[in-house]
């Protein structure tokens, strides 16, 4: 138990220290700029900035004259950025930003398709379900994939079909690459379906123009959250071109699941906004060309990459299968060990490792780097080396890449 203000300073000491010693692969984190994390100080962080959707200006408690100026400041900012009229900022993560879409545009017993967890899905209604009353309220299908984790669209076709889904949820955590939403937006039409997507993990692709926004394709709503392939602060959104979309989903948003929106990060997320729209472009290419590169060089070292007859990946992350060397969980975790730090499945198939891109690119890495990442994951799984000697070579690797680049 903390007892004084100078044990909880150590502690983040340590938690910085140790960071810098380990090379982060995991796709759903990024590395803030000096300047985003700067502006989350402010007093607008003991502030309640609560307001009726469609009436922003009539906020419910007194104070607000400048925390409204600076909201909407930010989100005509976040909708020039991702092309849409109407955003809602005041989900606290994307999660909840998925929630409010879910519950705000379905009726009670009302079909919904998703992408399953075992093919990297956000399991954003599997794991509403949990909930006795929404196991009984929402109806739940899964989204077909291939070998190569691409939408299996004659397979979804045929189910749209026979189900009659009123929503379809695209987008997930394992995404390598865009979806068909162009081709959906047709069948959505006529069969009166809501498409939604879940832009949760390349919301920083989208605003760099290297990955195809969703709203441009068709889709009826976007949410998301911001700290993912963007590198902003932990937060979500609603984004959308459709009035009466943004009007439901955002009651369902205020104040039935959010009353404080932690108006702290608004001044955060407007800068990294700035650095996505002078840097978005650079950023995302280097990303991508990272992921392609890793995927290359993990395939080289003896590796089974999903997707590699189509180039391993067209966003920020890859996926390893690495069955033949034991549990993907334990193998996680042996890498750890290693300061090589990536996500498994999640106890679904318990067999691939989703390895992102976001951070090390962000920190200064290119293409030559990935391929001594690469032989760092080789050593630690296949060749079974001493993962204290990887670890100091991690540390060899990382210090050399402690700033942070497409910045302000």
């Amino acid at each position: 138990m903390f007892t004084n203000i100078q044990q909880m300073d150590d502690m983040v000491r340590k938690h910085d220290q140790y960071r810098a010693k380990c090379l982060n692969l995991i796709a759903s984190e990024n590395y803030s700029s000096n300047s985003v994390r700067n502006h989350l100080t402010s007093d607008f962080s003991n502030r309640y900035g609560c307001y009726p959707t469609a009436n922003p200006e009539s906020r419910e408690y007194r104070g607000n004259k400048y925390i409204h100026e600076f909201e909407m400041e930010t989100q005509k900012l976040v909708g020039e950025v991702f092309g849409a009229e109407y955003v809602d900022l005041r989900p606290i993560g994307g999660h909840i930003a998925g929630i409010a879409t879910v519950l705000g545009l379905l009726a009670p017993g009302e079909l919904v398709y998703e992408i399953s967890l075992k093919d990297w899905g956000h399991g954003l209604v599997t794991l509403m379900r949990e909930v006795p009353h929404f196991r009984q309220t929402i109806r739940l299908d899964w989204i077909p994939f291939d070998e190569d984790r691409q939408v299996d669209m004659t397979q979804l076709e045929a189910m749209i079909v026979e189900q009659k889904p009123k929503m379809i949820i695209l987008g997930g955590s394992g995404m390598l690459w865009a979806e068909p939403i162009a081709e959906l937006r047709a069948i959505a039409d006529r069969e009166g379906i809501i498409l939604a997507y879940d832009a949760s993990h390349v919301t920083g692709l989208i605003a760099g123009g290297v990955f195809p926004n969703p709203l441009r394709l068709g889709a009826d709503v976007m949410f998301g959250s911001t700290h993912k392939s963007f590198p902003g602060p932990q937060g979500g959104f609603i984004a959308t071109n459709d009035y009466d979309i943004y009007k439901k989903v955002g009651n369902t948003v205020g104040s039935a699941l959010v009353t404080s929106h932690h108006l702290n990060r608004l001044p955060a997320l407007a800068v990294s906004m700035l650095e996505m729209k002078k840097h978005g472009p650079q950023y995302g290419e280097q990303i991508i060309k990272n992921s392609k590169a890793l995927g290359q060089a993990m395939q080289e070292v003896g590796f089974k990459v999903v997707g590699a007859r189509k180039g391993f990946s067209d966003t920020h992350l890859i996926l390893v299968d690495v069955s033949e060397f034991g549990s993907g969980l334990k193998i996680s975790k042996l890498l750890e060990e290693a300061t090589i730090l990536c996500s498994d499945d999640f106890g679904q198939l318990d067999k691939e490792l989703r390895i992102g891109t976001a951070e090390i690119t962000r920190r200064g890495m290119k293409e030559k780097e990935m391929k001594t990442i690469a032989k760092l994951f080789a050593r630690v799984i296949i060749a079974n080396e001493d993962t204290q000697q990887v670890a100091r070579e991690v540390e060899a690797l990382t210090q050399g890449f402690l700033g942070c680049e497409f910045t302000l």
